[in-house]
């Protein structure tokens, strides 16, 4: 447990001797049948797919048609170099600063300076605070923007322009996330008509903005950790954990690679972390 009170959840690591770039994941691909694989949005695969998708791995399935991957490429991590900023594929000098494609509304003032394992990113903190919100009012927001904003007083409740998205009711200016579009974000605001477009909802270059705030985690292999009632698949990390000297790599013979693949040696191991 933490100070909060919550379990943290450790991503428990398949290997071949250790290649991050051959992270499996922990647990068996979905087959899906033909009428399935026309919408794959509504099966639920495992892992941690919104960091693998924020520093740009590839997908790699073991059958055709499969909705979700066996496991994912991330062999271009170990190609980045430390005189250099990333985001994704993309690559930045010392001093570039962040490019409109890979923004989010948040980033403001991103820049790639030299850090201690490798490139990273400076940004600035935005403060959205906006004081105390009378009774009766709400701020709206706009999904494009970082901060919400104007501060809106309706004479009447029902006056409040409201959306219902997978069955859940939200008010003008509330945040939510399409179950069948996890990667899209979206606010509730007049008009919606349970299209996931904008200017309701966007989808960011990055659902976590994770090579900008963690690039030297990323350089130094370390692992995104999760609270327990996190999702990995759709939720960003809560910490990130580096191995150290008193890791345990514990063999696994019955373990077998999830695409059919074998490690060099013919063996496999399970990495466990306290």
């Amino acid at each position: 447990m933490d100070g909060h009170g919550r379990t943290l959840l450790l991503l428990q690591i398949f290997f071949c001797f250790f290649v991050f770039a051959s992270t499996d994941e922990t647990k068996q691909v979905k087959r899906v049948s033909q009428k399935e694989i026309e919408d794959c949005s509504q099966v639920q695969c495992p892992g941690p797919l919104t960091y693998y998708d924020d520093v740009g791995c590839t997908p790699v399935y073991k059958n055709k048609g499969d909705c979700c991957a066996c496991k994912y490429n991330c062999d271009h991590l170990n190609a980045r170099s430390r005189n250099k900023c990333y985001v994704r594929r993309n690559s930045y000098e010392f001093g570039e600063r962040l490019r409109p494609e890979d923004k989010n509304p948040c980033n403001v003032g991103c820049f790639c300076k030299n850090g201690t394992n490798s490139g990273r990113f400076v940004c600035a903190i935005v403060d959205c605070y906006h004081g105390p919100i009378d009774t009766g009012c709400y701020m709206k927001r706009n999904i494009s923007q970082c901060c919400p904003g104007p501060l809106t007083c309706p004479k009447n409740e029902s006056e409040i322009p409201k959306c219902v998205v997978d069955g859940v009711t939200y008010k003008d200016g509330e945040f939510f996330i399409p179950k069948n579009e996890p990667r899209k974000r979206c606010t509730c605001r007049e008009g919606y008509t349970g299209q996931n477009i904008k200017p309701f909802c966007i989808t960011p270059s990055t659902t976590c903005s994770t090579d900008l705030y963690h690039s030297q985690d990323i350089a130094k292999k370390c692992i995104p950790i999760y609270y327990a009632d996190q999702n990995p698949a759709t939720n960003c990390s809560s910490s990130w954990r580096c191995q150290n000297a008193n890791d345990t790599v514990i063999p696994n013979p019955s373990g077998s690679p999830s695409c059919g693949e074998d490690c060099p040696g013919k063996k496999r191991y399970d990495l466990q972390i306290r």
